[in-house]
């Protein structure tokens, strides 16, 4: 009785002590600091690694404090960041029997400079000779002049130019490293690239033969298997694409050091050493040499490859310092968390423990507010603090009753049907459309549990300079149905479709483990049933088993989330060259036409003329209906009264973020690529990279949700 009482008058005492205490803490909070937001998360303290965010708000704290190189504007193009500029060059090396001969072929291009100005015609900006190489730089990546211009010097005595892969069953790094070091035919290497510890690719200018059998001595040694050395290509010249970024002048990190192109350097070989998924991970690969210049303000790279798509890579990357990177170069989750490194972004880390985050502006501007995030809030407090108005943001929204306004994050991926077009029922591109005509978009987002978005039948992200916003076609049950029949599919006495070969019947792979994946499968096979398909739905136990499903092609339709990249590259997943075994095209379309737009798209270098290469492609590849777009997926975010923002507030389809509550930044472009590039007559010149054949693809882009 004693303990009953105890418990009822105890009870609401220490109710009341909780909520004055949450009170308290959240008036003290804002007090601390004036007009910031605060801001009540109930995942628990977060890492905070920049290159590998868990959450949707992780990445957007990511980046108030840490500045990419290249950064997304709200507009969905590209802004400077770190670096002011940024342009594309080429460089073209020839090899030639001695330095004289490489002088005389310089005289012969310098000659065509004349009256006419052939050099200007070939976007030719600079011609330079070192010891038997001649260097070409020339101002566009695609300058159609190479061609030109290398003729003028073809007559003389040119050294072949070869590509050999190196490969064997054990790591080469070591074996390599002694025959650089000892081999007398190592110098003929001009250019090697690394491809994971087991191959390399190597440039060779000049006779082979008995580099070749060098390489043999150094590589097979106590070795139970040769390594295998192949030939790739043989060409007449070396040419590779460049970037230089220029970083902005007086931009400092946090702990007032000056940020430069060494820390974007160090950056990037960082991640280069390890095996994160990164967004763009195959362009970082095929990044060759990263080289300081100017004194810093300028980041020079050299590419392996011809991929537009490259310049990618620097787009929303978080750049650490070097001096911290170099003491932490295997920087794990425990380091991020517990030693922080200084960024260069709008704000700072100016207190951080267990339960709590402050994040202090840079510079002193009163339209730009300060961030509180409160980790691990439970219901209660969340509670208190919106009555009391001591929250700004609850994050994310998990009670909408309560919820005043809504905010949705960026969508980050969304979720699709992949068919496999080699399936007997599937391979008929009028079933495919008839599926989707049967596909009720509409009452999938009602039926379904929230942070469900806006449907998108393109290929890309929706957002950026490039995205179609392709409309999905709407729900037609009747006409779906008249497709069916009209192609010869006519139901039996059981609802289902048939035609003279086949029923309609096919299986549908989901990922196990997901309500959404589950339930959004149980309601794709109900409305299909409508069309008469007949579908057996079959859960793949993990992300390993669904990927050798999908690059061994056995599957009939796949539900997959798509992970957006700020990317224009699709030739992997849809290129007949990937619809092979262990291709990553998983669909199998195979098309020549369509191989021709994508490798134009993928080997575009201008941001400017992506759109409408982009329309080129989904005009000819949307209408084959290789997947079937659901809805993209987004955080919700509560905002309370007064909380000033930017942008729509009326539906899922808004761009809104952190970065959204500051006033929008000045929009500025890129400066445009110089059509002459300058250099001093004893400015040493980068080594440079070959350009390759592409190496395989095995990323999956379409991935299961971590």
């Amino acid at each position: 009785m004693i303990l009953a009482r105890t418990f009822i008058i105890g009870f609401p005492l220490l109710l009341a002590a909780v909520a004055a205490w949450a009170v308290h803490e959240s008036r003290l909070s804002r007090t601390d600091r004036a007009g910031g937001v605060v801001v009540m998360l109930s995942q628990n303290e977060p890492a905070l690694n920049p290159f590998l965010p868990a959450t949707e708000i992780e990445r957007e704290i990511t980046d108030l404090v840490h500045e990419p190189l290249i950064r997304l504007g709200p507009d969905g193009t590209l802004q400077p960041g770190l670096a002011e500029f940024w342009r594309w060059t080429q460089d073209v090396t020839c090899w030639f029997a001695d330095e004289a001969t490489a002088k005389r072929a310089q005289e012969l291009l310098q000659a065509q400079i004349g009256e006419k100005n052939r050099w200007a015609e070939w976007h030719l900006s600079s011609a330079r000779v070192l010891q038997n190489r001649l260097l070409l730089s020339f101002s566009e990546p695609n300058a159609a002049g190479v061609r030109q211009a290398f003729e003028v010097v073809a007559g003389l005595d040119l050294k072949p130019v070869v590509f050999w892969r190196i490969e064997r069953r054990t790591p080469l790094r070591k074996s390599w490293d002694r025959f650089m070091a000892g081999s007398s035919q190592a110098g003929l290497i001009q250019r090697v690239w690394f491809d994971g510890a087991n191959a390399c690719e190597i440039v060779v200018a000049g006779d082979s033969h008995r580099l070749l059998e060098d390489l043999h001595r150094f590589l097979d040694a106590s070795e139970k298997e040769p390594a295998s050395i192949n030939p790739l290509a043989e060409v007449g010249a070396l040419s590779e694409p460049v970037l230089d970024l220029d970083i902005r002048p007086g931009q400092l990190w946090h702990d007032g050091k000056p940020a430069t192109a060494e820390d974007a350097k160090v950056t990037l070989e960082f991640l280069r050493a390890n095996d994160w998924s990164l967004p763009n991970r195959e362009a970082l690969s095929n990044i060759q040499t990263l080289e300081s210049q100017n004194n810093g303000s300028r980041l020079h790279v050299s590419f392996r490859r011809r991929q537009g798509t490259a310049l990618c890579v620097f787009v929303n990357l978080p750049i650490l310092p070097a001096e911290w990177l170099r003491a932490h170069p295997a920087a794990q989750e425990s380091d991020f968390a517990h030693h922080a490194p200084p960024g260069a972004g709008t704000h700072r880390i100016a207190l951080r423990d267990p339960r709590s985050l402050l994040l202090k502006p840079v510079h002193e501007d009163k339209s730009v507010p300060g961030f509180l995030f409160n980790f691990s809030a439970s219901p209660l407090v969340t509670q208190i603090g919106m009555r009391t108005h001591t929250v700004d943001l609850v994050w994310p929204a998990t009670d909408r009753t309560q919820l005043e306004r809504l905010r949705f994050t960026p969508p980050r991926q969304r979720l699709v049907v992949l068919w496999n077009t080699r399936h007997e029922v599937l391979q008929h591109e009028r079933c495919r459309e008839a599926l989707a005509l049967a596909t009720d978009t509409d009452e999938l987002i009602r039926t379904l549990p929230g942070r469900l978005g806006h449907v998108d039948a393109s290929l890309f992200a929706p957002g950026l300079w490039f995205s179609t916003r392709a409309k999905s076609p709407p729900f037609q049950l009747e006409q779906a149905c008249h497709i069916l029949a009209e192609a010869g599919w006519k139901r039996d006495d059981k609802g289902v479709a048939r035609n003279a070969e086949n029923p309609f019947r096919f299986t549908l792979l989901v990922p196990a483990g997901d309500t959404l994946h589950t339930r959004t499968a149980d309601l794709l096979v109900a409305q299909w049933r409508q069309l008469g398909a007949e579908v057996k739905i079959e859960h793949v136990p993990d992300a390993q088993s669904l990927s050798q499903r999908l690059h061994e092609h056995r599957f009939d339709a796949v539900l997959l989330d798509q992970r957006f990249e700020v990317s224009w590259d699709q030739l992997p997943w849809w290129h007949s060259s990937q619809a092979k075994t262990g291709g990553s095209n998983f669909c199998g379309i195979s098309d020549p036409q369509i191989d021709l737009l994508l490798e134009a798209l993928s080997a575009e270098f201008d941001p400017d003329q992506v759109p409408k290469r982009v329309r080129e492609l989904e005009a000819k590849l949307l209408p084959l209906h290789p997947l079937l777009s659901l809805f993209t997926t987004h955080d919700e975010a509560a905002a309370m009264p007064g909380l000033r923002t930017q942008g729509s507030t009326g539906g899922p389809v808004s761009s809104w973020t952190l970065q959204s509550l500051m006033l929008p930044p000045k929009r500025t472009q890129p400066a445009p690529a110089l059509k002459l590039q300058l250099r001093s007559r004893d400015e040493e010149p980068e080594v440079q990279r070959p350009k390759t054949p592409a190496d395989p693809i095995s990323k999956l882009q379409m991935r299961l949700p971590e």
